[in-house]
């Protein structure tokens, strides 16, 4: 028999939804906020590429110049190197005995150099001159001497006299024997090294002075050569060897000018 009360409502299972209602949208989160270094700095690289661009241009413009100065510089002063030679090599005391300690040499000697200049529009300038005299393979110094810098005029030749002198030089047994029998013979070898820096002068301006290395081997004593064969010399300049004659020391290698023409300027 029936009570006559009503049945409760079916609860709903889990996951229904009405066909008409909505359908809620998800919570949106707040967007994180970065830091100012993790966002595109597009100006700033821009303006770096400009400034890389205007540097490389500017660098170029510059070595364009300098290049195209030297130039016109080289087709109007015709720059050159000067000339050496070794006019002379005299002794005036050459003894070898025998010390305590072993042989020494005694020596004393003087030696002539002529510099020209052979630029018709430019002064040479010199800086201190040092010339150093060596025998028996470089066993053997014979003295060495230096000359305060000067400046030599267009179209110029200049003598230099060097004196010499080698006091109680010891010397190994072989190297005394040689330097007695080559003296005597008058067949002695000599070194000569002479070491300056050059520049170039011309009105109200000068360049820096580029260092000069000038070494003569197997110079004779005796300058009376039948064959005309003069000795070989080491022209150092800037790092750069050439060969050259002992008499006449010139080089052309006029880039060594260039290199030099800027530096330093008065």
């Amino acid at each position: 028999m029936s009570s006559g009360l009503p049945k409760p409502p079916l609860q709903k299972p889990p996951g229904y939804r009405e066909a008409n209602t909505p359908v809620p949208r998800p919570h949106l989160r707040k967007p994180v906020k970065l830091p100012p270094s993790f966002y595109q700095t597009k100006r700033r690289n821009a303006c770096c590429r400009a400034c890389c661009c205007c540097i490389c241009i500017l660098t170029v413009i510059l070595t364009l110049a300098v290049v195209s100065a030297g130039g016109l510089f080289y087709l109007w002063f015709q720059p050159h190197l000067p000339e050496i030679h070794l006019t002379s090599i005299n002794f005036t005391k050459f003894k070898v005995t025998t010390a305590p300690d072993g042989p020494v040499l005694d020596s004393e000697c003087s030696i002539g150099v002529e510099i020209k200049n052979p630029n018709q529009k430019l002064k040479m300038v010199y800086d201190r001159t040092q010339i150093s005299l060596t025998a028996a393979d470089g066993n053997a110094n014979l003295g060495e001497q230096t000359v305060p810098g000067f400046t030599q005029n267009k179209n110029n030749v200049t003598n230099l006299k060097f004196k010499m002198k080698a006091e109680k030089e010891l010397l190994d047994s072989k190297s005394a024997d040689e330097l007695k029998n080559e003296f005597r013979s008058k067949s002695l070898l000599v070194d000569v090294e002479l070491r300056t820096g050059i520049g170039l002068k011309g009105s109200g301006w000068g360049t820096g002075t580029a260092r000069v290395d000038v070494l003569c081997q197997g110079v004779r004593l005796s300058q009376d050569r039948p064959d005309g064969e003069m000795p070989k010399c080491r022209f150092k300049i800037l790092n750069l060897d050439t060969d050259a004659s002992a008499v006449g020391l010139v080089d052309d290698s006029l880039i060594v000018i260039c290199i030099s023409l800027f530096d330093d300027l008065d």
